[in-house]
C-alpha cells in the first residue's frame, strides 16, 4: 500500500512539473517545444534528456537538446522572397513636331476715314495718300491679287444721293491706285450709300466714321505650321 501511494504521489508530481512547464513556456518562446521551469530554463529527466511538450515538432528542435534536428532546421534554405518586378521605363518623348511651310490667305483691309474726303464730295484729300500707298505697294508685290474698292455715306441725306457720293468716292479712290501703276482690270469699286454703317449716325463722330471707303484685298503668305 505504502509503495502504491508512492507511485502514484511520484507520477502526480511529474504531471504537475509538466503542467507548470508547459504554462511558462509561453513566457520563454525560444524554448517554446521544450517544458521549462519558471526561470526558463528547459527541464531535463535524470538521464540529461529535455522533456518536450506535446504539440513538440522537429523545426523548434534546439541545439541544447537535439543538436542534430537543430542543426538540420538551420541548414534548411530560407525562404526565397518573391522578385519584385522592376518598375516599367519611362516611355520616351514623343517626338517634336516638325513646322512645315504653308500658303495661306491672309486678308488686308485697308480703311479710308471720312476725312479723308471733303464734306460732301468725292474729292480725295492728301491725307489719303499713305493709306493708298500701302495698297500700291501691296498690288505691286502680289500681281496675282484683285482689290476690292467699297464706298459708304453717313445716314444724312438722300438715299439715292447717298449712293451717287459713296459710288463717286469708291471710284475716285479706284482713279488714284491705277495712276500709282495698277491695272484696272484688278480693281473692282461700288458704291453702296449709308449701309453697314460701322458707327453710330446719331453723333458727328460716328457719321464721320461712316463716311468712308474701304479696300480689300487678300494676299498668300507663307506661315510655318505643325
Amino acid at each position: 500500500m505504502k509503495a502504491s501511494k508512492l507511485v502514484v504521489g511520484l507520477i502526480g508530481g511529474i504531471a504537475t512539473i509538466m503542467a507548470s512547464s508547459a504554462v511558462y513556456a509561453e513566457n520563454f518562446p525560444k524554448n517554446y517545444g521544450y517544458m521549462t521551469d519558471v526561470k526558463g530554463d528547459v527541464v531535463k529527466n535524470s538521464y540529461g534528456q529535455c522533456w518536450r511538450t506535446g504539440y513538440w515538432t522537429e523545426a523548434m528542435a534546439i541545439a541544447e537538446c537535439d543538436s542534430s534536428l537543430a542543426q538540420k532546421v538551420e541548414s534548411k534554405p530560407a525562404p526565397v522572397a518573391a522578385a519584385v518586378a522592376a518598375p516599367a521605363a519611362a516611355p520616351a518623348p514623343a517626338p517634336k513636331p516638325v513646322e512645315k511651310a504653308k500658303t495661306v490667305i491672309v486678308e488686308k483691309p485697308v480703311r479710308l476715314e471720312g476725312a479723308s474726303f471733303a464734306t460732301g464730295s468725292s474729292k480725295l484729300l492728301p491725307g489719303a495718300s499713305s493709306k493708298l500707298d500701302e495698297v500700291v505697294n501691296a498690288a505691286n508685290q502680289s500681281q496675282d491679287i484683285k482689290l476690292n474698292v467699297m464706298g459708304y455715306t453717313d445716314s444724312k441725306g438722300n438715299a439715292q444721293s447717298n449712293l451717287r457720293l459713296s459710288q463717286g468716292r469708291a471710284d475716285a479712290v479706284k482713279a488714284y491706285l491705277v495712276k500709282k501703276g495698277v491695272a484696272a482690270d484688278r480693281i473692282s469699286s461700288k458704291g453702296f450709300g449709308s449701309a453697314n454703317p460701322i458707327a453710330d449716325n446719331a453723333t458727328a463722330e460716328g457719321r464721320s466714321a461712316n463716311r468712308r471707303v474701304e479696300v480689300q484685298y487678300a494676299i498668300k503668305e507663307e506661315q510655318k505650321v505643325q
